[in-house]
């Protein structure tokens, strides 16, 4: 190569004009950026007529080490203190702009270091905003909206994660795209930081910047940009505006045919044509996304297994993050997952027949494809089916609903979503019940067996659980100095038994020697540490789910090795607050779910909140793991952002009534807990002689109810409940048991059970009574 300093190539376009552009933010966003390369290219540089050890003319090297090397401009940060800035001066060039660029990591010091795009880049080469991201992207703070402010200090407003770390020596294509106070940053075409707070310094040159690692970058191009960005509230986390009920944590709709208020989603039947375009009805599917977009979340259901990638692809394309897959074959889902990891996936169900062990091996199924629903037609599904997938953290869907009588029955199945072409009918059915309805009971973890009455992960404690009906039940799992799976919440023995000392460096012949019962009453002397297996091998064959902790580094496949020994995968979910434990399970074993478990604040607005639980619930997709979070850190826009968005997540630890009470009335599904006695009477759903009841005028009849009270032994029992009507009914009278006929005319008649749970007033209806009154 000659050694000789080369010019940046800088070339000229004719500009696109401004009546071309004047209202296209209506259009897919990243498709314009396409439009991007007809605007003038500001500058341009490939290094490949640059010398080794140079830098292209004007460029600058502010700080630090950084020059070409074959071809690449390589940046090299031996640390923090010592980071490594190049700038690109652009000359008088308005701010707003496309800055894009190929980049590599070669070495990093630590996953935590980072390299950047920075932009709008101020004379004295501050203050600047920058596009920054740690070699460990995965971490919720693994990418950045950066902002060097005029005093020389950092400033991070904005923060996401990406779903892979980023690999040693594989190119990632980076973009900015600047326009006014809106900026826009992209990973190989994935939209990943979204912001309107770029609006202090509006232009300024570009460049590169490498702290603690040394990286290359290539295919450097700026390309001025006249377009303007959406308003952030196009792009935004939002909710849609379902129908009001009273059901405590209620189904969300999902319409099969157009977008309709009270539905939160629509399912768009997705096709290539014969030109090869992906459609909705005809048109292509660009179009239908549009039309949706920031009021129903699209669920896109695909059947034909072809060009997944192009799909994938149209999604980047037109922004859509917040979506669902579904589709019949499991290969289609995983594949889509595979392009966008923060997509969500549904599983459909289409066979005829549907007992014990199709369940199972559905539920199999759906966690290997990487989904979390299940999407189940109504003839299908059962309470007992929706309760077997909600303990394997599994969310419900089912297929129905045609007519009002169809959505009250569905309703009282206790699923999540109800997917129809009828949406009306779940519309007018969801308005019908009292105040604190509830139709669908918490899946209950008893945190560490139930030590509130019992000493803490112990085999007396588990089974205490189990007597007072836990649908699953919690544990932490650790490994001995001589390798080998104990049970042990803390790192040391300290607290819970009369020894001393960490579980790594204690022998299994140690810690088995130590009293795990005498600490919390000489009633449990002599109870011991379990081992893993010994737990395990206690529920094997017992309807029961094992919500299993993951406490140290390292023990993934051995974990997984014991629990495929024990026969225990249908009936185990990992949870962990490492996020590496998560992914280290998935690809040990795929079809057992995961959990991920994590603590956070409370943001102050509706806007930031909706936005913190965007980020977490693709974070989560991105695993595919419910998101297991303290319920501290939980609030009104999550919890329903969550339901409709088909997440079923776990929250611990419930020690007090009054937070229990209310986050079971707020919509809490997965409640962990010390006190799984509180929920053990409370009845689980009452059963009626016959839905339908036919009278003549001045004819009375009474009814009998009877309540399920526990899962496991279909137990029913007789229970007090009065009759209910809505408000200003006339066709009949109620009074206690029995319905009058007073004129003719149909209506739905429920009956209601009242009763205390956490301090609280509770109503469990059963399905409605059609009540047909004749002359």
């Amino acid at each position: 190569m000659p050694n000789y300093r080369g010019k940046s190539k800088k070339l000229t376009a004719v500009l696109v004009t401004a009546s071309i552009f004047g209202s296209l933010w209506m259009a897919p966003v990243d498709s314009l950026t396409k439009a991007h390369a007809a605007e003038q290219t500001i500058t341009q540089e490939n290094f490949d007529q640059i010398a080794t050890g140079l830098l292209p003319a004007g460029w600058k090297l502010v700080q630090g080490d950084a020059k070409v090397v074959d071809g690449k401009l390589v940046l090299s940060s031996p640390s923090s203190s010592a980071p490594a800035r190049v700038v690109i001066p652009l000359g008088n060039q308005t701010g707003n702009y496309v800055f894009e660029a190929d980049m590599t990591f070669q070495s990093a010091v630590e996953d935590t270091r980072w390299a950047s795009l920075m932009y709008r880049v101020q004379p004295n080469s501050y203050p600047y905003y920058q596009f920054a991201m740690r070699k460990g992207t995965t971490a919720l703070n693994g990418l950045e909206f950066a902002i060097r402010n005029e005093s020389n200090q950092w400033v991070v407003p904005e923060t996401n994660f990406y779903p892979e770390n980023m690999a040693f020596n594989k190119t990632y294509h980076l973009k900015v795209i600047a326009s006014g106070n809106r900026v826009q940053q992209f990973i190989d075409g994935q939209l990943v930081v979204d912001t309107d707070q770029a609006g202090k310094w509006t232009n300024g040159d570009v460049g590169f910047q490498a702290n603690g690692t040394t990286v290359q970058f290539d295919n450097v191009k700026v390309n001025a940009y006249s377009n303007a960005l959406p308003p952030l509230d196009k792009t935004n986390a939002f909710l849609p505006q379902e129908v009001k009920t009273n059901i405590v944590n209620p189904p969300t709709i999902i319409s099969q045919s157009v977008a309709q208020e009270g539905a939160a989603s629509v399912l768009l039947h997705a096709n290539r044509n014969g030109q090869g375009q992906w459609t909705v009805d005809g048109a292509p599917i660009e179009k239908s996304l549009d039309n949706i977009k920031g009021k129903f979340i699209p669920v896109i259901q695909v059947e034909e297994h072809v060009d997944i990638e192009g799909l994938a692809n149209i999604m980047k394309e037109t922004q859509t993050q917040d979506f669902q897959i579904l589709s019949s074959n499991p290969a289609i889902v995983k594949e889509m997952r595979g392009y966008i990891k923060t997509a969500r996936g549904a599983l459909l169900y289409n066979k005829t027949s549907f007992n014990k062990n199709d369940i199972a091996a559905f539920a199999r199924d759906i966690h290997k494809s990487d989904a979390m629903v299940a999407v189940i037609p109504q003839k299908n599904l059962s309470p007992d089916t929706v309760h077997y997938l909600h303990s394997r953290a599994i969310s419900v869907w089912g297929i129905g609903a045609d007519d009002v009588q169809a959505a009250h029955s569905i309703i009282h199945l206790g699923i999540d979503g109800i997917v129809t072409d009828k949406p009306s009918a779940s519309i007018e059915a969801l308005g019908q019940y009292p105040e604190n309805t509830l139709v669908q009971r918490p899946v209950v973890a008893a945190h560490r067996g139930v030590p509130s009455i019992a000493p803490e992960n112990t085999i007396a404690s588990y089974r205490k659980a189990y007597e007072l009906g836990a649908d699953m039940i919690e544990t932490d799992v650790q490994r001995t100095k001589d390798g080998k799976l104990v049970i042990m919440h803390d790192y040391s023995v300290d607290r819970t038994t009369n020894g001393k000392g960490y579980v790594k460096d204690l022998t299994l012949e140690q810690i088995r020697s130590l009293d795990a019962g005498i600490k919390f009453s000489p009633e449990f002397k002599g109870e011991k540490v379990p081992t893993f297996l010994e737990y395990l091998n206690e529920f094997k064959g017992k309807d029961v789910v094992l919500l299993v902790e993951i406490k140290a580094d390292g023990i993934e496949k051995q974990v997984m090795g014991e629990i495929e020994q024990a026969g225990m995968v249908d009936n185990v979910v990992i949870q962990s607050f490492n996020a590496n434990h998560i992914r280290n399970t998935r690809s040990l074993n795929p079809e057992v779910g995961t959990g991920y478990l994590y603590s956070s604040g409370v943001p102050s607005t509706v806007e930031s909140r909706l936005k913190k639980a965007q980020q977490m619930m693709q974070y989560g997709a991105s695993m595919n793991a419910t998101l297991n979070a303290d319920y501290g850190s939980l609030n009104p826009e999550f919890i329903r952002f969550m339901r409709q968005r088909g997440f079923l997540n776990m929250h611990w630890t419930f020690r007090n009534e009054d937070p229990f009470g209310q986050a079971l009335e707020a919509g809490v599904v997965g409640p962990i807990t010390d006190y799984t006695q509180w929920l053990t009477d409370a009845p689980i759903r009452l059963e009626i002689p016959n839905k339908k009841v036919n009278l003549k005028v001045g004819k009375s009849a009474t009814i009998q109810v009877k309540s399920f009270v526990n899962y496991r032994e279909a137990k029913t029992e007789n229970i007090s409940t009065t009759l209910f009507v809505n408000s200003g009914e006339t066709k009949v009278k109620i009074q206690g048991n029995t319905i009058q006929a007073i004129e003719p005319g149909t209506v739905n008649v429920f009956a209601i059970h009242t009763f205390q749970m956490l301090g609280k007033e509770w109503h469990l209806l059963a399905e409605p009574i059609e009540v047909t009154v004749t002359e």
